[in-house]
């Protein structure tokens, strides 16, 4: 097992015995779906220290995506502010256009993912996992942005494509599934 592979496999295993102690307590299955960004952007930190010569420019993209997806949250935000603060920053467009860059910069390195590998139907993988993140964008509906990544991470492990950084798209695919559930079930 990789460094790469350990490393998003104790992030999901953390939050699965979290949720495991929470289901033996409470009864109910709970992820701790508030630090989900969290641990992606420290995840992929350790992406870019450790891949830096040979995949610099996707893992820099995904981890300016992975901050300014942090940085969008209430978790965040919620250190900073008082109660009244963060009902006006709720209630304003800051967070929303922060929220925007992250989608931005995650279809860019999506861009850059697809279009430096050497398969010949990387347009059509590009577009086959950009659309459902566009989707996402537009009708908030977060299972098809867990979805795409999911389906990002199979593509590349498949077709040899960017190796190691396929296991970031899959952690933020579980972690988005994981939230999912927390949320709706």
């Amino acid at each position: 097992m990789t460094r790469e592979e350990r490393s998003v496999t104790l992030a999901i295993l953390t939050l699965i015995v979290y949720a495991g102690f929470l289901f033996y307590d409470t009864g109910s299955i709970l992820f701790p779906f508030p630090l989900n960004e969290l641990i992606v952007l420290i995840v992929s930190f350790q992406f870019l220290i450790w891949n830096w010569k040979s995949n610099r420019t996707i893992v820099s993209i995904i981890t300016i995506a992975s901050f300014f997806n942090f940085i969008s949250t209430q978790f965040f935000w919620s250190f900073f502010m008082t109660n009244d603060q963060m009902e006006h920053l709720v209630a304003g467009v800051s967070l929303d256009f922060i929220k925007i860059a992250y989608y931005i910069f995650v279809c860019i390195g999506l861009g850059f993912y697809f279009l430096k590998s050497s398969s010949k139907n990387k347009l059509l993988y590009f577009g086959i996992t950009l659309f459902p993140i566009l989707f996402t964008l537009f009708t908030s509906i977060g299972v098809f942005e867990a979805i795409s990544f999911i389906l990002v991470a199979l593509l590349g492990y498949k077709y040899n494509i960017n190796l190691p950084i396929h296991l970031l798209w899959l952690l933020i695919g579980t972690l988005q599934l994981m939230k999912i559930y927390t949320l709706y079930f």
